[in-house]
Protein backbone atom coordinates (compact mmCIF):
# COMPACT_ATOMS: atom_id res chain seq x y z
CA UNK A 1 0.00 0.00 0.00
CA UNK A 2 1.23 3.30 -0.32
CA UNK A 3 1.54 4.69 3.41
CA UNK A 4 4.34 2.22 4.15
CA UNK A 5 6.00 3.07 0.87
CA UNK A 6 5.94 6.95 1.98
CA UNK A 7 7.24 5.87 5.38
CA UNK A 8 9.86 3.80 4.04
CA UNK A 9 10.86 6.52 2.05
CA UNK A 10 11.28 8.72 4.98
CA UNK A 11 13.12 6.92 7.14
CA UNK A 12 15.58 5.77 4.97
CA UNK A 13 16.23 9.24 3.20
CA UNK A 14 14.87 12.61 4.19
CA UNK A 15 14.72 11.61 7.90
CA UNK A 16 18.51 10.96 8.38
CA UNK A 17 19.47 14.37 6.57
CA UNK A 18 17.90 16.99 8.61
CA UNK A 19 20.53 16.57 10.92
CA UNK A 20 23.42 16.79 8.38
CA UNK A 21 20.99 19.35 7.00
CA UNK A 22 20.91 21.47 9.83
CA UNK A 23 24.78 21.02 10.22
CA UNK A 24 25.45 22.24 6.35
CA UNK A 25 23.17 25.32 7.67
CA UNK A 26 25.09 26.19 10.41
CA UNK A 27 28.77 26.35 8.58
CA UNK A 28 28.01 28.28 5.57
CA UNK A 29 29.84 28.83 3.18
CA UNK A 30 32.84 31.89 3.10
CA UNK A 31 32.50 35.08 0.87
CA UNK A 32 35.18 37.11 0.29
CA UNK A 33 32.58 40.53 0.31
CA UNK A 34 35.66 42.91 -0.48
CA UNK A 35 36.13 40.67 -4.05
CA UNK A 36 32.38 41.09 -4.02
CA UNK A 37 32.52 44.90 -3.74
CA UNK A 38 35.31 45.24 -6.32
CA UNK A 39 33.01 43.42 -8.93
CA UNK A 40 29.79 46.20 -7.90
CA UNK A 41 32.15 48.39 -9.18
CA UNK A 42 33.30 46.96 -12.04
CA UNK A 43 30.14 45.48 -13.53
CA UNK A 44 28.49 49.10 -12.48
CA UNK A 45 30.57 50.86 -14.52
CA UNK A 46 30.19 48.59 -17.42
CA UNK A 47 26.77 48.93 -17.09
CA UNK A 48 27.15 53.07 -17.24
CA UNK A 49 29.35 52.52 -20.31
CA UNK A 50 26.92 50.34 -22.64
CA UNK A 51 23.92 52.57 -21.91
CA UNK A 52 25.63 54.99 -23.25
CA UNK A 53 26.39 53.76 -26.00
CA UNK A 54 23.21 52.26 -26.57
CA UNK A 55 21.50 56.07 -25.95
CA UNK A 56 24.57 56.88 -28.84
CA UNK A 57 23.08 54.46 -31.06
CA UNK A 58 19.17 55.21 -30.56
CA UNK A 59 19.83 59.01 -30.50
CA UNK A 60 18.11 59.58 -27.43
CA UNK A 61 17.90 58.21 -24.00
CA UNK A 62 15.59 55.49 -22.63
CA UNK A 63 14.79 52.94 -19.82
CA UNK A 64 16.18 49.71 -20.42
CA UNK A 65 13.65 48.45 -17.68
CA UNK A 66 10.71 49.58 -19.15
CA UNK A 67 9.40 46.93 -22.18
CA UNK A 68 6.49 49.89 -23.59
CA UNK A 69 10.40 51.90 -24.01
CA UNK A 70 12.50 49.40 -25.28
CA UNK A 71 9.81 48.30 -27.55
CA UNK A 72 9.68 51.88 -28.98
CA UNK A 73 13.16 51.82 -29.56
CA UNK A 74 13.47 48.50 -31.13
CA UNK A 75 9.97 48.30 -32.89
CA UNK A 76 9.28 51.91 -33.97
CA UNK A 77 12.85 54.16 -33.86
CA UNK A 78 14.84 51.36 -35.55
CA UNK A 79 11.95 49.87 -37.15
CA UNK A 80 12.65 46.18 -36.70
CA UNK A 81 10.91 43.00 -37.97
CA UNK A 82 7.84 42.06 -36.35
CA UNK A 83 6.99 38.63 -37.64
CA UNK A 84 6.91 36.18 -35.41
CA UNK A 85 6.97 38.94 -32.39
CA UNK A 86 4.11 38.67 -29.94
CA UNK A 87 2.19 41.47 -28.77
CA UNK A 88 0.51 42.57 -25.35
CA UNK A 89 -1.44 45.50 -24.85
CA UNK A 90 1.50 47.89 -23.92
CA UNK A 91 2.90 46.96 -27.32
CA UNK A 92 5.40 44.53 -28.63
CA UNK A 93 7.36 42.16 -26.44
CA UNK A 94 10.67 42.37 -24.94
CA UNK A 95 11.70 39.27 -23.50
CA UNK A 96 14.61 37.31 -24.32
CA UNK A 97 12.54 35.04 -26.64
CA UNK A 98 12.17 38.21 -28.86
CA UNK A 99 16.02 39.17 -28.73
CA UNK A 100 17.21 35.73 -29.40
CA UNK A 101 14.87 36.69 -32.52
CA UNK A 102 16.48 39.47 -32.83
CA UNK A 103 19.94 38.53 -33.37
CA UNK A 104 22.06 39.58 -35.52
CA UNK A 105 19.26 42.80 -36.73
CA UNK A 106 21.19 45.49 -35.24
CA UNK A 107 24.07 46.06 -32.78
CA UNK A 108 21.73 47.29 -29.85
CA UNK A 109 20.76 43.44 -29.73
CA UNK A 110 23.28 42.34 -28.27
CA UNK A 111 24.08 45.68 -25.71
CA UNK A 112 20.83 44.94 -24.77
CA UNK A 113 21.58 41.59 -23.58
CA UNK A 114 24.48 42.02 -22.11
CA UNK A 115 23.46 45.25 -19.82
CA UNK A 116 20.07 43.07 -18.70
CA UNK A 117 22.75 39.85 -17.54
CA UNK A 118 25.04 42.95 -15.41
CA UNK A 119 21.78 44.36 -13.47
CA UNK A 120 20.56 40.98 -13.00
CA UNK A 121 23.93 39.60 -11.88
CA UNK A 122 24.70 42.79 -9.74
CA UNK A 123 21.29 43.23 -7.92
CA UNK A 124 20.66 39.72 -7.03
CA UNK A 125 24.31 38.73 -6.62
CA UNK A 126 27.13 40.63 -6.03
CA UNK A 127 25.15 43.53 -4.21
CA UNK A 128 22.99 41.35 -2.44
CA UNK A 129 25.52 38.48 -1.43
CA UNK A 130 27.63 40.77 1.46
CA UNK A 131 23.89 41.85 2.93
CA UNK A 132 23.61 38.04 3.93
CA UNK A 133 26.85 37.01 5.30
CA UNK A 134 26.96 36.78 9.41
CA UNK A 135 29.69 38.60 11.52
CA UNK A 136 32.83 36.10 10.08
CA UNK A 137 31.80 36.46 6.50
CA UNK A 138 29.74 33.36 5.84
CA UNK A 139 26.55 32.84 4.34
CA UNK A 140 23.91 30.57 5.69
CA UNK A 141 21.29 29.02 3.44
CA UNK A 142 18.09 26.95 4.08
CA UNK A 143 17.64 24.12 2.71
CA UNK A 144 14.35 22.51 2.06
CA UNK A 145 13.35 19.08 1.77
CA UNK A 146 9.27 18.95 0.74
CA UNK A 147 9.31 21.72 -1.82
CA UNK A 148 10.74 20.16 -4.79
CA UNK A 149 7.77 17.34 -5.75
CA UNK A 150 11.03 15.18 -7.14
CA UNK A 151 12.08 15.08 -3.42
CA UNK A 152 15.32 17.77 -4.62
CA UNK A 153 16.26 19.53 -2.11
CA UNK A 154 15.89 23.26 -2.82
CA UNK A 155 17.68 26.39 -1.09
CA UNK A 156 16.51 29.25 -0.04
CA UNK A 157 17.42 32.85 1.59
CA UNK A 158 19.77 33.31 0.03
CA UNK A 159 19.55 30.01 -2.83
CA UNK A 160 23.03 29.03 -3.64
CA UNK A 161 21.96 26.18 -5.85
CA UNK A 162 21.17 29.03 -8.30
CA UNK A 163 24.57 30.92 -8.54
CA UNK A 164 25.50 31.41 -12.41
CA UNK A 165 27.55 28.89 -14.16
CA UNK A 166 26.57 29.10 -17.92
CA UNK A 167 27.91 32.41 -18.90
CA UNK A 168 31.73 33.96 -17.76
CA UNK A 169 30.32 36.71 -16.05
CA UNK A 170 28.23 34.45 -14.00
CA UNK A 171 30.99 32.67 -13.45
CA UNK A 172 33.10 35.11 -12.11
CA UNK A 173 30.72 35.38 -9.06
CA UNK A 174 31.73 31.56 -7.93
CA UNK A 175 35.31 32.93 -7.38
CA UNK A 176 33.63 35.19 -4.50
CA UNK A 177 32.69 31.97 -2.74
CA UNK A 178 35.93 31.59 -0.96
CA UNK A 179 38.09 28.37 1.57
CA UNK A 180 39.34 29.94 5.32
CA UNK A 181 42.86 30.55 5.13
CA UNK A 182 44.41 27.08 5.15
CA UNK A 183 41.85 25.78 3.75
CA UNK A 184 40.68 24.38 0.28
CA UNK A 185 37.63 23.96 -1.68
CA UNK A 186 36.49 20.07 -2.53
CA UNK A 187 33.47 19.74 -5.80
CA UNK A 188 32.64 16.24 -6.14
CA UNK A 189 30.31 16.44 -9.18
CA UNK A 190 28.78 13.07 -10.49
CA UNK A 191 28.92 12.78 -14.40
CA UNK A 192 25.72 12.80 -16.66
CA UNK A 193 23.78 11.81 -13.31
CA UNK A 194 20.45 11.88 -14.84
CA UNK A 195 21.25 9.90 -18.70
CA UNK A 196 23.12 7.05 -16.70
CA UNK A 197 19.81 6.82 -14.74
CA UNK A 198 17.79 6.99 -17.26
CA UNK A 199 19.93 4.43 -19.16
CA UNK A 200 18.84 2.33 -15.88
CA UNK A 201 15.79 3.04 -15.51
CA UNK A 202 14.66 2.44 -19.60
CA UNK A 203 16.60 -0.67 -19.46
CA UNK A 204 18.76 0.53 -22.33
CA UNK A 205 21.05 -1.96 -22.09
CA UNK A 206 23.02 -0.06 -25.34
CA UNK A 207 23.11 3.01 -23.76
CA UNK A 208 24.51 0.75 -20.04
CA UNK A 209 27.23 -0.58 -22.31
CA UNK A 210 28.26 2.66 -23.34
CA UNK A 211 28.80 3.94 -20.21
CA UNK A 212 30.00 1.19 -18.34
CA UNK A 213 33.10 0.51 -21.38
CA UNK A 214 33.72 4.78 -21.13
CA UNK A 215 33.50 6.15 -24.47
CA UNK A 216 31.94 9.65 -25.18
CA UNK A 217 28.02 9.43 -25.17
CA UNK A 218 27.52 12.65 -26.95
CA UNK A 219 29.71 11.92 -30.11
CA UNK A 220 28.32 8.12 -29.90
CA UNK A 221 25.07 9.34 -30.18
CA UNK A 222 25.58 11.86 -32.73
CA UNK A 223 27.59 8.72 -34.82
CA UNK A 224 24.60 6.65 -34.61
CA UNK A 225 22.02 9.13 -35.07
CA UNK A 226 23.86 10.62 -38.06
CA UNK A 227 25.24 7.31 -39.68
CA UNK A 228 28.58 8.52 -40.04
CA UNK A 229 31.73 6.92 -38.04
CA UNK A 230 32.81 8.36 -34.77
CA UNK A 231 35.90 9.79 -35.73
CA UNK A 232 34.01 12.00 -38.22
CA UNK A 233 31.37 13.53 -35.76
CA UNK A 234 31.78 17.21 -35.82
CA UNK A 235 31.74 19.48 -32.19
CA UNK A 236 28.43 20.76 -34.13
CA UNK A 237 26.92 17.73 -34.53
CA UNK A 238 28.33 16.36 -30.55
CA UNK A 239 26.60 19.66 -29.27
CA UNK A 240 23.52 18.39 -30.95
CA UNK A 241 23.19 14.73 -29.60
CA UNK A 242 24.44 16.52 -25.89
CA UNK A 243 21.50 19.17 -26.19
CA UNK A 244 19.21 16.01 -27.25
CA UNK A 245 20.45 13.96 -24.99
CA UNK A 246 19.53 15.71 -21.88
CA UNK A 247 16.77 18.05 -23.43
CA UNK A 248 15.06 14.31 -24.30
CA UNK A 249 14.50 13.75 -20.41
CA UNK A 250 12.80 16.44 -20.41
CA UNK A 251 10.35 16.08 -22.77
CA UNK A 252 12.50 18.44 -25.45
CA UNK A 253 10.05 19.19 -28.74
CA UNK A 254 11.44 19.90 -32.07
CA UNK A 255 11.12 23.55 -31.85
CA UNK A 256 13.38 23.80 -28.14
CA UNK A 257 16.01 21.27 -30.21
CA UNK A 258 15.68 24.46 -32.90
CA UNK A 259 16.04 26.94 -30.67
CA UNK A 260 19.20 25.31 -28.62
CA UNK A 261 20.99 24.59 -31.63
CA UNK A 262 20.38 26.24 -34.57
CA UNK A 263 18.99 23.32 -36.52
CA UNK A 264 15.99 24.02 -38.60
CA UNK A 265 12.29 22.72 -37.42
CA UNK A 266 12.78 20.11 -40.05
CA UNK A 267 16.16 18.62 -39.31
CA UNK A 268 15.09 19.59 -35.24
CA UNK A 269 12.36 16.37 -36.10
CA UNK A 270 13.87 13.90 -38.27
CA UNK A 271 17.26 14.25 -35.41
CA UNK A 272 14.25 13.58 -32.46
CA UNK A 273 12.80 11.09 -34.77
CA UNK A 274 16.45 9.45 -35.83
CA UNK A 275 16.87 9.66 -32.06
CA UNK A 276 14.50 7.52 -30.64
CA UNK A 277 14.15 5.27 -33.03
CA UNK A 278 17.89 4.66 -31.65
CA UNK A 279 16.85 4.90 -28.31
CA UNK A 280 13.62 2.64 -28.33
CA UNK A 281 13.98 1.68 -24.41
CA UNK A 282 13.98 5.40 -23.22
CA UNK A 283 10.96 6.31 -25.70
CA UNK A 284 9.31 2.92 -24.64
CA UNK A 285 10.23 4.22 -20.32
CA UNK A 286 8.74 7.49 -21.50
CA UNK A 287 5.61 6.00 -22.72
CA UNK A 288 4.98 3.16 -20.01
CA UNK A 289 5.74 6.41 -17.44
CA UNK A 290 3.09 8.44 -18.85
CA UNK A 291 0.56 5.64 -19.22
CA UNK A 292 1.36 4.91 -15.22
CA UNK A 293 0.90 8.61 -14.64
CA UNK A 294 -2.85 8.33 -16.76
CA UNK A 295 -3.80 5.42 -15.10
CA UNK A 296 -2.74 4.99 -11.49
CA UNK A 297 -2.61 8.81 -10.91
CA UNK A 298 1.19 8.57 -9.61
CA UNK A 299 4.99 8.05 -11.07
CA UNK A 300 7.41 7.12 -9.00
CA UNK A 301 11.43 6.67 -8.67
CA UNK A 302 13.34 3.16 -8.18
CA UNK A 303 13.49 3.40 -4.69
CA UNK A 304 9.73 4.22 -5.18
CA UNK A 305 9.26 7.74 -3.72
CA UNK A 306 5.87 8.96 -5.66
CA UNK A 307 4.72 11.89 -7.25
CA UNK A 308 1.06 12.57 -7.94
CA UNK A 309 -0.02 13.34 -10.97
CA UNK A 310 -3.41 14.98 -11.43
CA UNK A 311 -2.59 17.46 -13.98
CA UNK A 312 -1.87 14.78 -16.80
CA UNK A 313 -5.84 14.55 -17.35
CA UNK A 314 -6.78 18.29 -17.14
CA UNK A 315 -8.69 19.84 -20.07
CA UNK A 316 -6.17 22.90 -20.43
CA UNK A 317 -3.80 22.16 -22.99
CA UNK A 318 -0.63 24.44 -21.40
CA UNK A 319 -1.36 22.89 -17.69
CA UNK A 320 -1.42 19.17 -19.18
CA UNK A 321 1.50 18.97 -21.32
CA UNK A 322 3.28 20.91 -18.44
CA UNK A 323 2.31 17.84 -16.38
CA UNK A 324 3.63 15.28 -18.94
CA UNK A 325 6.58 16.73 -19.21
CA UNK A 326 6.96 16.43 -15.60
CA UNK A 327 5.72 13.08 -15.22
CA UNK A 328 8.12 11.84 -17.59
CA UNK A 329 11.09 13.57 -15.90
CA UNK A 330 10.07 12.54 -12.16
CA UNK A 331 11.48 9.26 -12.20
CA UNK A 332 14.42 10.20 -13.53
CA UNK A 333 15.33 13.53 -11.27
CA UNK A 334 13.38 11.66 -8.15
CA UNK A 335 16.06 8.81 -8.32
CA UNK A 336 18.78 11.68 -8.82
CA UNK A 337 17.33 13.01 -5.53
CA UNK A 338 17.35 10.02 -3.65
CA UNK A 339 20.68 8.67 -4.57
CA UNK A 340 21.79 12.28 -3.63
CA UNK A 341 20.54 11.87 -0.16
CA UNK A 342 22.35 8.94 0.24
CA UNK A 343 25.43 9.99 -0.93
CA UNK A 344 25.71 13.22 1.06
CA UNK A 345 24.48 10.60 4.63
CA UNK A 346 27.54 8.72 3.57
CA UNK A 347 29.69 11.28 2.40
CA UNK A 348 29.35 12.65 6.18
CA UNK A 349 29.90 9.15 7.58
CA UNK A 350 33.33 8.76 5.93
CA UNK A 351 34.82 12.84 6.60
CA UNK A 352 34.72 12.46 10.14
CA UNK A 353 37.01 15.66 11.00
CA UNK A 354 38.93 15.51 7.53
CA UNK A 355 36.75 18.26 6.40
CA UNK A 356 33.32 19.99 5.95
CA UNK A 357 29.75 19.57 3.52
CA UNK A 358 29.13 23.28 3.21
CA UNK A 359 26.68 22.90 0.03
CA UNK A 360 24.43 20.33 -2.39
CA UNK A 361 24.30 21.74 -5.58
CA UNK A 362 21.61 19.22 -7.23
CA UNK A 363 24.34 16.66 -8.30
CA UNK A 364 27.20 17.50 -6.81
CA UNK A 365 28.62 18.30 -3.41
CA UNK A 366 31.39 21.32 -1.71
CA UNK A 367 33.73 20.32 0.92
CA UNK A 368 35.76 22.76 2.82
CA UNK A 369 38.95 20.76 4.52
CA UNK A 370 42.43 21.52 5.87
CA UNK A 371 44.94 21.76 2.55
CA UNK A 372 46.76 18.89 4.16
CA UNK A 373 43.59 16.49 3.90
CA UNK A 374 42.67 17.46 0.53
CA UNK A 375 43.87 14.45 -1.51
CA UNK A 376 42.52 12.53 1.24
CA UNK A 377 39.06 13.83 1.03
CA UNK A 378 38.92 13.85 -2.93
CA UNK A 379 39.16 10.19 -2.83
CA UNK A 380 36.98 9.74 -0.15
CA UNK A 381 34.31 11.98 -1.84
CA UNK A 382 35.23 9.71 -5.78
CA UNK A 383 34.80 5.91 -4.13
CA UNK A 384 32.04 6.89 -1.69
CA UNK A 385 29.71 8.94 -4.44
CA UNK A 386 30.96 6.07 -7.54
CA UNK A 387 29.89 3.37 -4.66
CA UNK A 388 26.94 4.58 -3.67
CA UNK A 389 24.18 2.10 -5.27
CA UNK A 390 26.62 -1.18 -6.43
CA UNK A 391 22.86 -2.62 -7.07
CA UNK A 392 22.82 -0.67 -10.36
CA UNK A 393 23.82 -2.07 -13.65
CA UNK A 394 25.68 1.49 -14.43
CA UNK A 395 28.83 2.46 -13.64
CA UNK A 396 28.55 5.94 -12.01
CA UNK A 397 31.10 8.56 -12.36
CA UNK A 398 32.53 11.89 -10.15
CA UNK A 399 34.66 14.25 -10.83
CA UNK A 400 36.72 15.82 -8.32
CA UNK A 401 38.05 19.28 -8.12
CA UNK A 402 40.13 20.93 -5.55
CA UNK A 403 40.72 24.82 -5.29
CA UNK A 404 40.95 28.21 -3.27
CA UNK A 405 37.61 29.11 -4.46
CA UNK A 406 34.69 27.61 -6.12
CA UNK A 407 35.04 29.89 -9.67
CA UNK A 408 37.97 27.32 -9.82
CA UNK A 409 36.60 24.59 -9.89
Amino acid sequence: SFKPKVADIAERFDFPLVRLLFDIERRGVKIDTNRLHEMSKELGSEYQTLQQQMYDMVGYEFNIGSPAQLGEVLFTKLQLPTTGIKRGKTGYSTDQKTLDKLKGQHPVIDLIERTRELAKLKNTYVDALPELADEHGRLHTTFNQDVAATGRLSSTAPNLQNIPIRSELGRTIRTAFVAEPGNVLVSADYSQFELRLAAVLADDKDLIEDFNSGVDIHTKTASETYGIPLEEVTKDQRRAAKVINFGVLYGMSPHGLSAATGMSFPEAKKFIDQYFELRAPIRKFIDATLKQAEDEGFVETYFGRRRPTPDVKSSNFMVRESAKRAAANMPIQGTEADLMKLAMLKVEKGLGDLGEQILQIHDSILVECPKANAEQVSELLQTTMESIAKELPVKLKVDVSVGDNWGAL
